[in-house]
């Protein structure tokens, strides 16, 4: 898969909402938050995520996040949420899913979902505005010892498992 005809939504150093190239069959890919990479250049986890959609039968991809605040190491992530900002993310993640019907959605946020409380209250509530398009949620490998689904820069090219999000939501959300 060739990284061209992405386009990205947000700005280059505060917040990126997606990053989406452009396909006939996309395949949907949450992270925790955004990285470097733009609309010109991959970073290690859209190069994953290109792996991952073309070994799969994709052809194009939807990268969003959890939240959606640039930053090359989570632990720098806003210590309260900028509740604009995260409005913001989930009109961006329903547009960007728009009308897909059961579109396949690969979870790789890891354990950085514990890093800031509101973390899984994001989660929550990209869940609930994602319900009406009946998502199949995947990972890829076991999960994590906390149980959350693997980054997706710490697994191999391994074939995607079901997700069981409603386990998830009533163990750890």
């Amino acid at each position: 898969m060739k990284y061209e005809n992405v386009t990205m939504k947000g700005n280059a150093n505060e917040f990126r909402f997606s990053l989406t190239k452009e396909g006939d069959r996309k395949l949907v890919v949450f992270g925790v938050n955004p990285s470097t990479a733009n609309e010109q250049i991959a970073d290690l986890t859209i190069t994953k995520v290109m792996g991952f959609a073309e070994r799969n039968g994709f052809d194009g991809f939807i990268m969003l996040n959890l939240y959606p605040q640039r930053c090359t190491n989570p632990k720098s992530l806003d210590k309260e949420i900028d509740e604009e900002l995260q409005r913001k993310n989930l009109e961006a993640i329903r547009l960007s899913v728009g009308d897909m019907k059961e579109p396949i959605i690969l979870l790789g946020f890891g354990d950085t979902i514990n890093l800031r409380p509101y973390l899984k209250r994001c989660l929550k509530e990209i869940i609930d505005i994602l319900a009406p398009n009946n998502p199949q949620w995947k990972n890829v490998g076991t999960l994590t010892k906390n149980g959350n689904p693997r980054h997706l820069s710490r697994v191999g090219y391994i074939t995607f498992s079901d997700f069981n999000m409603q386990e998830y939501i009533s163990t750890y959300l």
